[in-house]
């Protein structure tokens, strides 16, 4: 028998296999197998698939077969199949590993972002409240002073003015408090497709011309328990998103079915049937150094004075109150996609 090759430093894998398959098969002992189990990890962890490795472990057996002659091809299987199986059975192990790790991850990063947006909730609620109570007091002295005012004169345009600045603030509030808000909501089952014909009609009439809407509700429309007035909020959050997106041009589609969960689509979601609600734009889509950032309060990349940061942060609340999920797709200059996940309503 000729002795094995010598594997080098760039000895292309299923090279380096037949050449530790071939001092195995002429010298025995265990190391050419840890090697060859060693070199099947660090492939894996490469990003080789197993089964790419379990091929040329067969071609290996071939080469192998032919190369001595002195040995027949069902010779060399029945003695090197055995361990190998135990090889590749540790590749398939470390695969495992590294995809549980990588879950694992992705799920305490999902975690992170949770504790942080309810922290960030609490604290909004909090000082909103106080600000309230604030803008109250000079909303009440403003519409007093505004009526001692004598019409047309430069006093009342400014108190006018205050008092639409003080509107608008408490506005703001409002929506600040919605993000941070602790109290139970009324729940009761809501078609959603029912729900998303009734918004749009609202606010067709608000939207510019150039925007397009379009709707594909999948029969029988999927219910949810969800608060009714949160559930119009999402959808206008989430459509007046867009339609800042594509700077008042462009299409808006969105799409309600149903779709089954399980862990290895969304390991954040408990296993089951969710409604699905997806909204595409045909903006010019979110930068990947933002994308992950988007659900935070008053993080924005409008121009100052064009949005407060509040629209996705409140829309991400009111998912987490219908127990689902919010997350976004996007390629810059692509548009956007949201898509949401919440639980089927219970049949009655």
């Amino acid at each position: 028998m000729s002795a094995p090759l010598k594997a080098g430093a760039n000895t292309p894998p299923d090279v380096e296999y037949v050449q530790l398959l071939q001092e195995y098969w002429l010298n025995g002992g265990e190391e050419p197998l840890i090697r060859a189990a060693d070199l099947g990890k660090k492939l894996v962890h490469d990003g080789l698939p197993p089964e790419d490795i379990g091929e040329f472990q067969q071609q290996a057996l071939i080469e192998l077969g032919r190369s001595q002659s002195a040995a027949a091809l069902e010779d060399v299987a029945a003695r090197l199949t055995p361990p190998l199986i135990e090889v590749l059975i540790a590749y398939g192990l470390t695969f495992r590993e590294q995809i549980e790790q990588r879950y694992r991850h992705e799920i305490e990063q999902r975690l992170e972002q949770n504790h942080k947006m309810e922290a960030l909730g609490t604290l909004a609620a909090g000082i909103a409240h106080d600000f309230n109570t604030i803008l109250g007091v000079i909303l009440g002295y403003a519409e007093m002073t505004l009526d001692l005012a004598p019409a047309g004169t430069p006093a009342q345009r400014n108190l006018q003015h205050i008092l639409t600045a003080t509107l608008r603030a408490r506005d703001l509030v409002a929506r600040i408090l919605a993000f941070g808000r602790r109290s139970e909501t009324r729940r009761v089952p809501v078609q959603i497709g029912h729900a998303l014909n009734e918004a749009l009609t609202m606010l067709g009439a608000t939207l510019p011309p150039s925007v397009k809407l379009c709707t594909d509700i999948a029969q029988p429309e999927p219910t949810v328990l969800v608060d009714p007035g949160e559930l119009q909020q999402l959808i206008i959050d989430l459509t007046i998103n867009a339609v800042d997106a594509m700077n008042g041009r462009g299409v808006i589609r969105f799409r309600v079915d149903t779709v089954a969960v399980v862990p290895e689509l969304l390991p954040e979601l408990p296993p089951g049937d969710y409604a699905r609600m997806r909204v595409w734009d045909t903006g010019c889509g979110i930068p990947r150094s933002v994308i992950d950032r988007i659900f935070e309060p008053f993080f924005t990349t409008k121009e100052v004075g064009r949005g407060s940061g509040l629209g996705l942060a409140v829309a991400y609340g009111i998912v987490q109150r219908m127990d689902g999920l919010i997350r976004a797709h996007s390629e810059p200059g692509q548009g956007a996609e949201f898509e949401i996940f919440c639980p089927l309503c219970p049949a009655q």
